[in-house]
């Protein structure tokens, strides 16, 4: 029983952090189910959290050696190229460094129209060289990286992620339109939350049945756990030294777009990284994952063989996150320590 993890959760309600939540976590290539009570199977919108997914269909692509990470967005998508953006890599757009990150210019309501999203792109003007500084593509990143997956293999993301994705690794909750399923949780705002259009935002998306590919996905934590452990151990999906490849540290310095806090980056993942909540007890060069939207974490440990998933629907600000966070992910490490898995 994860005696610890319940019992953080537990406090974390009474403090008002909690809402609806699902926990999954792999040991050693095993789903832990003494977890399973704590596996709300209910779908989540995961954010951010997903961006891996998106990056891992251009893993798929390297291995075949249909693209290379260092080949310019204008090579696939030659409007692109416009307003000085020639030299803008697949690269740079994985380690958050195109100098494409701020959207304040693009209305919210033009997120459901991805013609428009397009075209804006190709308009703008970078707010620095390529390469030169981190700013996390909270947006940008998928809608970017989205177009040119479609562009290159002319089809669909959806159609990519599950042939390359999904399908291969069994992630049978993970989608990124709504598809005719059953709606994810509700997304709510604590007070502390200054995400005020969020919630109507993916409803929206959700109505329109609009790729979420900014916003990223549908899934579960089950899902979300399963990618991260077949990551670690499932070399026939991906070369294992392309896995190496991946999630070594490509980029670091500090995130204009995120108060300046340091971060590591590999391509499509954070390592070792204080915005990704690692709690200190599993927090090595080893250790990579991707937060999303103050409210949910995945994450793996590639020396520990440990993968986790921490979903949850209500939006805090960053502080109360990095205490909920940490305060899960420290019981989850201490109940796995006392189960000696």
């Amino acid at each position: 029983m994860p005696i610890n993890t319940e019992k953080a959760i537990n406090q974390l309600s009474k403090e008002g952090l909690v809402k609806d939540i699902s926990i999954s976590v792999f040991k050693k290539n095993k789903y832990i189910e003494d977890f399973e009570k704590l596996n709300e199977s209910d779908l989540f919108h995961i954010f951010s959290a997903g961006k891996p997914f998106i990056a891992s269909v251009l893993w798929k692509l390297y291995e075949k050696k249909i693209i290379d990470f260092d080949d310019p967005i204008s090579k696939f998508w030659p409007e692109f190229g416009k307003k000085n953006k020639q030299n803008i890599t697949i690269k740079h757009v994985l380690t958050h460094s195109s100098g494409i990150s701020i959207t304040s210019s693009l209305l919210d309501h033009d997120y459901i129209d991805l013609n428009r999203v397009c075209r804006w792109i190709e308009n703008y003007e970078p707010e620095s060289n390529p390469g030169e500084k981190i700013s996390y593509h909270e947006v940008t990143y998928g809608w970017i990286l989205g177009e040119i997956i479609q562009r290159i293999t002319n089809k669909t993301f959806n159609e990519n992620f599950n042939e390359y994705v999904a399908n291969p690794l069994g992630l049978e909750s993970t989608n990124f339109t709504l598809e005719g399923k059953k709606f994810p949780k509700e997304v709510y705002r604590h007070e502390s939350s200054e995400l005020k259009t969020i919630p109507s935002i993916f409803k929206l998306l959700l109505i329109n049945k609009i790729p979420m590919i900014s916003g990223t996905c549908i899934s579960t934590s089950y899902d979300l756990a399963k990618f991260y452990n077949e990551l670690i151990n499932n070399d026939k999906w991906l070369n294992k030294k392309i896995k190496k490849e991946v999630t070594r540290v490509h980029k670091e310095g500090n995130d204009h777009n995120s108060e300046l806090k340091f971060t590591r980056l590999g391509l499509g993942v954070r390592i070792n990284s204080k915005i990704i909540n690692i709690d200190d007890s599993i927090s090595n060069s080893e250790t990579f994952g991707h937060s999303g939207l103050v409210s949910c974490v995945g994450l793996a440990s590639y020396d520990q063989n440990i993968s986790l998933a921490i979903l949850n629907n209500l939006l805090l600000s960053d502080q109360l996150n990095e205490h909920r966070m940490r305060t899960i992910i420290s019981a989850i490490i201490m109940d796995i320590d006392r189960m000696k898995i």
